[in-house]
């Protein structure tokens, strides 16, 4: 039998330890149970319903916002950028569980709004945060265009 470890979305960090966690798409339906597994209860994606069926567990509260990649031919949106900074927060705020913040790969959109989190919740400096981010998940890649534009929101 694997264990939930190797039963998790991959790639999958913890940014902050029985809080967040970020990472790929949960694409089988074991995902959502060995996430479950960690105390994840909570869930925001990033992705948009056309990059697969998106299907968290019905007692999970759960929030999608679809953010424009790197496949993208339209760029990020300020007002969009924004909202999903919202929405993310009050999620984040909620005392249930773990969250858990997902893109497709678990590469771009993720991690930025990982970054956009712990300034807005937490007061941390962009580039503090993006160091922390890249820190416990090496595989941050935020669209430095999208990064650009998140200091802008910060300012």
């Amino acid at each position: 039998m694997p264990s939930p470890a190797s039963a998790l979305p991959q790639p999958f960090s913890w940014i902050r330890s029985g809080r967040l966690a970020i990472g790929a798409f949960p694409r089988q339906p074991g995902h959502w149970q060995a996430l479950e597994t960690c105390g994840i209860q909570r869930v925001f994606s990033c992705c948009h319903p056309s990059e697969a069926a998106w299907d968290p567990p019905p007692h999970w509260q759960s929030r999608q916002l679809p953010l424009p990649d790197h496949r993208s031919a339209e760029a990020l949106e300020e007002s969009l950028l924004r909202q999903a900074i919202h929405q993310l927060t009050e999620l984040y705020a909620q005392p249930q569980g773990a969250l858990y913040l997902h893109c497709w790969a678990g590469q771009e959109r993720s991690p930025l709004l990982a970054v956009a989190l712990l300034c807005r919740s937490e007061g941390m400096p962009l580039l503090e945060a993006l160091a922390l981010v890249r820190r416990c998940h090496p595989q941050a890649q935020p669209i430095m265009s999208q990064l650009a534009l998140l200091e802008q929101v910060l300012g």
